[in-house]
Order: C-alpha cells, then sequence, then structure tokens
C-alpha cells in the first residue's frame, strides 16, 4: 500500500472518528457540566455494582444454558448428561454416565437452585452497591447546585424566579435521580439481555442473527415514541416549574393576597397552571404506558416469526433437536419481560431529559453570571473610598448612576439623600460588590475595587437596610448569624447596644425564641434593632444604613436611631436616608437626582446654598 494510500486510509478513519465524536457531543454535549461532576463521585460502588451485575446475568445464562443437555437427557436425544470435555471434568463425566435419570434430574436440580441463589444474591448486591453510588452522585450534585446558587452575582436573582430555583434543587434532582436509577435498571437488564442472546448464539447462531434483527427492529421502531416522550417530559417539567414558583410567591406574598381579598383570583391562577400540569402529565402518562403493550406483542410476533422459521429452515432439515427449539423458545420468552424493562427504561431516560437539561442549566450558571473574584484580601480600610467617574447600568436598562465622583475618608460619615430612583442604594451595592460598575473605577486606598476578594470585603462590612431579613430560627441564632463560635455573653452584649434586649427579655423563651418566617412575629421597629445587633456582633469597620429608619413609627425610630448612631461611632459609614433629620449630623452629604450627584457638603453649607438639599428641607419642615 503506498503512502498516499495509507494516509488516506487513515484521514478517512479520523473523520468517521470526529462524526461519531460529533454525534455524541451533539446528543450529550449540553450536559457536560453534569458528567464532568459524576465522574468526580468514586466510582468503588460502581465498577462493584457493575461486576455483580455481570455475575448475575452470566448465571442467569447458565441456568438457562443447563437446561439443554438436561433436556436430552430427558427427551434421550444425546445419552448421558456429560459436561463439555475437559482435563478438570473427565473424572465427573466418568462418573456421570454410571449414574440413573433420577440421580441426574436430582443433581441438576441442585445445581440449577444453586445458580440461581448466586444469582439473586448478585443481584441484590448489584441493586444495593449501584444504589449507593446513585445516592452518593444526588448527595454531589444536590451540594454543587446549591454552591452554585449561592455563590451566583445578585443580578442572577434579579432575573429568576425563586420557586424555579427552588424547583430545580428538589424536583429537577429528584428527577435526575429517577434517571440513573432508570441507567442502572436498564444496565441490568440489558446485561441479561446479553446474556440470554449469547444462549441463543449456544444454541443455534443462524437463528440468533434472526432473533437479534428482529429485536433491534423492536427498539428502533420505539424511537420515534421515545422523542415524543421526551417532548411530553419537557412540557411536565415546565409546568412543574411553573406550579412551584407560583406557590412560592403566592404564600410567601400570603399577608398581601389577604389584604387584598386575592383568595380566589390566586386560587383561579393556581387552578389553570394545574390543570396544565395534569394535562401534560397524562400525555406523558399515555405515551409511557405504550412502552409495554407495543414491545410485548412487538417480540412475541418476533417470537412466532422465529418458530415458524426455525421449523422451517432447521428442524424440518434435522439441523435442530426438539431440546435446542425448546431451550431457544424458553429464553425467547424470557427475553420478551427483559426487553419491556429495558425499553421502560429507555422511556424514562429520555422523560427525565427535560429536568437534566434543567439541572446542566444551572450548573453552567457561572458561564453566564460570573462569579465576583479578586486576587488581594481585604484586611481593612486604611485610608479612604473613592468613585472615579463611576457609571452604571442594569442588563439592558439604561444608567443608573452616570458619572459619580464621591470620596468617602475613613472614619468618616457621607451621608446620600436623594429621591426615589437616585439612585442611593445601587451605590451601596457596588461597595458591597453585589454589582460590578460598568464604566469608571471605584477604589479602596487606591486599589481597584475588583482586585480585592469579595468575601474578605464583605467580612469588613455591616449592612443594614430598610427590608430586614430574619431567618425562621432563635433570636439568638439570629443576631450571631454567619459567625460559628460567638458565646451567649457576646450576643447579649450586641443586643443590648442595639436597644434589643429589653424586648427580647419580655418573649417566653427570650434568646430561644423562634420568630418565623422572615421574623414575622416581630414588629418592624424589633428586626430592625434585630439586624443592628448582627451587625454590631460583627464589628464591622464599614457600615453601610440604606433607610434603616424610613418604615418605623416615631417611638422605634428613635429606639432605632439611638442604636444606630452607636452602630457607626468610630467607624467609616454610608447613609442612605430620605429622612433629612437621621443625617444632619454626617460629616459630609451627597444630594443626588437621576443618577448624578448636584451637591455635596455638610448641613450648614448645603442650607446655605438654598439648592435642592435646602428644598427638601423646607418640604420637611426641619429646623436649621
Amino acid at each position: 500500500m503506498s503512502r498516499s494510500q495509507t494516509l488516506g486510509r487513515e484521514n478517512r478513519l479520523l473523520g468517521a472518528k470526529a462524526r461519531v465524536k460529533f454525534s455524541l457531543m451533539k446528543r450529550f454535549g449540553k450536559f457536560d457540566q453534569l458528567v464532568s461532576l459524576i465522574l468526580r463521585v468514586p466510582k468503588n460502588f460502581l465498577y462493584l455494582g457493575l461486576g455483580a451485575m455481570v455475575l448475575s446475568s452470566v448465571l442467569d445464562a447458565v441456568g438457562i444454558g443447563l437446561m439443554i443437555p438436561f433436556l436430552k437427557v430427558l427427551l434421550d436425544e444425546g445419552g448421558a448428561f456429560v459436561l463439555p470435555r475437559m482435563a478438570l471434568t473427565e473424572g465427573i463425566n466418568s462418573w456421570l454416565v454410571q449414574q440413573s435419570k433420577g440421580v441426574i434430574v436430582t443433581l441438576f436440580a441442585l445445581v440449577l437452585m444453586g445458580s440461581l441463589i448466586l444469582k439473586a444474591y448478585f443481584y441484590y448486591l448489584s441493586q444495593v452497591l449501584t444504589s449507593i453510588y446513585r445516592e452518593g452522585v444526588i448527595k454531589r450534585l444536590r451540594k454543587g447546585l446549591y454552591k452554585t446558587y449561592l455563590y451566583s452575582p445578585i443580578e442572577f436573582f434579579d432575573n429568576v424566579q425563586l420557586g424555579k430555583v427552588t424547583s430545580t434543587l428538589h424536583t429537577e434532582v429528584m428527577e435526575t435521580n429517577r434517571l440513573l436509577t432508570a441507567i442502572f435498571f436498564g444496565l441490568t437488564n440489558l446485561l441479561i439481555l446479553i446474556a440470554y442472546l449469547g444462549t441463543l448464539v449456544i444454541v443455534s447462531w443462524k437463528m440468533t442473527i434472526m432473533t437479534t434483527f428482529l429485536i433491534t427492529g423492536v427498539g428502533l421502531g420505539l424511537n420515534y415514541l421515545l422523542k415524543k416522550i421526551e417532548k411530553s417530559g419537557g412540557l411536565v417539567v415546565s409546568a412543574k416549574r411553573g406550579l412551584n414558583a407560583l406557590a412560592l410567591d403566592t404564600l410567601g406574598g400570603v399577608r398581601v393576597v389577604k389584604s387584598y381579598g386575592a383568595e380566589d383570583f390566586e386560587l383561579s391562577r393556581f387552578n389553570k397552571i394545574s390543570t396544565n400540569y395534569m394535562e401534560a402529565s397524562t400525555g406523558l402518562a399515555k405515551k409511557l404506558s405504550l412502552i409495554d403493550p407495543i414491545t410485548e406483542l412487538a417480540t412475541l410476533a418476533a417470537a412466532m416469526v422465529v418458530l415458524v422459521g426455525s421449523y422451517t429452515l432447521f428442524i424440518s432439515k434435522g439441523l435442530l433437536t426438539t431440546s435446542e427449539l425448546l431451550v431457544f423458545m424458553l429464553v425467547l420468552i424470557k427475553i420478551v419481560p427483559v426487553l419491556k424493562k429495558v425499553n421502560t427504561s429507555r422511556g424514562s431516560i429520555q422523560e427525565a431529559v427535560p429536568a437534566l437539561t434543567k439541572v446542566t442549566e444551572a450548573l453552567s450558571l457561572p458561564e453566564k453570571y460570573p462569579v465576583p473574584t479578586g486576587s488581594h484580601q481585604f484586611t481593612g480600610l486604611r485610608d479612604r473610598i473613592v468613585f472615579h467617574d463611576v457609571k452604571f447600568a442594569y442588563t439592558g436598562r439604561s444608567y443608573v448612576l452616570n458619572g459619580l465622583d464621591i470620596q468617602i475618608p475613613r472614619g468618616k460619615t457621607v451621608a446620600l439623600v436623594g429621591g426615589s430612583g437616585a439612585g442611593k442604594s445601587t451605590v451601596a451595592a457596588l461597595i458591597t460588590r453585589f454589582y460590578e460598575v460598568t464604566e469608571g473605577v471605584i477604589e479602596i486606598d487606591g486599589q481597584d475595587i475588583r482586585n480585592y476578594d469579595p468575601v474578605s470585603l464583605r467580612q469588613h462590612i455591616g449592612v443594614v437596610s430598610q427590608d430586614t431579613y430574619i431567618f425562621n430560627a432563635s433570636l439568638l441564632d439570629n443576631i450571631a448569624y454567619g459567625l460559628e463560635e460567638v458565646s451567649r455573653e457576646r450576643v447579649i452584649e450586641a443586643a443590648h447596644l442595639a436597644n434589643a434586649h429589653e424586648f427580647i427579655s419580655q418573649l417566653p423563651n427570650q434568646y430561644d425564641t423562634v420568630v418565623g418566617d422572615r421574623g414575622v412575629r416581630l414588629s418592624g421597629g424589633q428586626r430592625q434593632r434585630i439586624s443592628i445587633a448582627r451587625a454590631m456582633l460583627r464589628d464591622p469597620e464599614i457600615m453601610i444604613l440604606d433607610e434603616a429608619t424610613s418604615a418605623l413609627d416615631s417611638q422605634s425610630e428613635h429606639l432605632v436611631q439611638e442604636a444606630l448612631e452607636r452602630l457607626r461611632a468610630n467607624r467609616t459609614a454610608i447613609v442612605i436616608a430620605h429622612r433629612l433629620a437621621t443625617v444632619r449630623n454626617a460629616d459630609k452629604i451627597v444630594v443626588m437626582e437621576k443618577g448624578r450627584i448636584v451637591e455635596q457638603g455638610d448641613h450648614d453649607e448645603l442650607i446655605a446654598k438654598r439648592g435642592h438639599y435646602w428644598s427638601y428641607h423646607n418640604l420637611q419642615s426641619l429646623p436649621a
């Protein structure tokens, strides 16, 4: 063969391999994140389980294979029952030929029983071992998803329904569990099917070719139905996610629902989506239910074809004995339920593909929403925070900050005031790196804020906002949130400083009182003081107070404001407020409108300018 012919052959082989690889990538490439995660799970239990599957399948085939010589003895087709001639079997065979049929039958029954017991044991072992592996995969998958969600930037949560996130964490992960179960179940039965086909080959390889051709035809014939099942599975997943999202959203805002008397309205919405889910599930169930009868009828029809064909082509010509035909037909009959199970597994796999797609999309979130990073550890503010011509726009929207220049010196209090939508809270979000600047730069001690590790940065920042989140846990756990080793005394001290100890002491279980979802059993002022105590305990050097008193009554505001004054003492503070009374003592007041700074100075300077701040001041009737 010439060199050019050799190269041509190699290129054709490489081309074929590339086409196969492309085909596989097209089918499974979208699941590469999930496959990568699965491959990282220790596979000892998987290998042992697969080994047990193989042994179980082989023993099943051996039990059937033993029936051929046994039937020959019963039907007087082949003389005495003997084992294949080998050095190890010579002595056994010489003993077997001397035995009566009764002894042979008894011996065969014992051997068959032994093989069945071993088969059952290895089958059980394979199921246990693969279950351990499967649960390990699901545990790692659930952890991987939760980690992905926890570390995803705030921008992701701005664009997703929380109900769909929880649906992926629970429902789609459980569907993935079902998928793995179907894979292992299908693999077990596929190995049994291969073992049965191996037995058929021993009986008659010619008939086996005919049988294999017909069985393959049955499998290929189901492909159209399986595609329909995958499509229906997608509709079920979509409806289920919508149902979960609506339920979580509605029940989370149940007070608003009841305030507006919207129970019937929400029930109607839920019923509509629930009906869609029912219809999608029913359609899927109909398609799945077709697999068994189609497989059974097609396989039995194939068996009849084989029976007629074998008689015409083989038995009538003396190429096949009656005992061999009986064993062949017995195996064919046993193949029917096995093939049904294989195809049922195929259906379950196709049903789970849409859920698997959602899981993979979640695992790929870091590609769409990059996690903020930074190589420098933030150890503390030494000089100042500086905004240099900062512009910011949320994805797909116009600028909400446009050319901001602000300096926040260490140990000083800088207040941001202005109307709603001025961009004040966005400034705070940029300092905590919840978002990254679109243009310009924010520097901390002369270093671009994007160079700092966001986790180390946030450990030095405390945030008290208008929308305080209280976990459904004890007050002790809420105050000590995020800190692993904190004494009860330190928690109580922080509560004292936050003016929270008095009302906590009056509760039935005091610091061990569980306050309900989002702190529903506390008033607004009490929730704010818990939030302040939480910040006090962390002792951050940079404080962000975002409208912390805007929704409180006068008495609560006084207690909270007093606690806030303690909190920001000797710290760098960024105070965002509508009420100018809370910021008049700030070292610098920055007045913002429509994402721009219109005035800067202290209270007296801005009053003297008689500009925007002076107008706000007059509207709120504050004494000069």
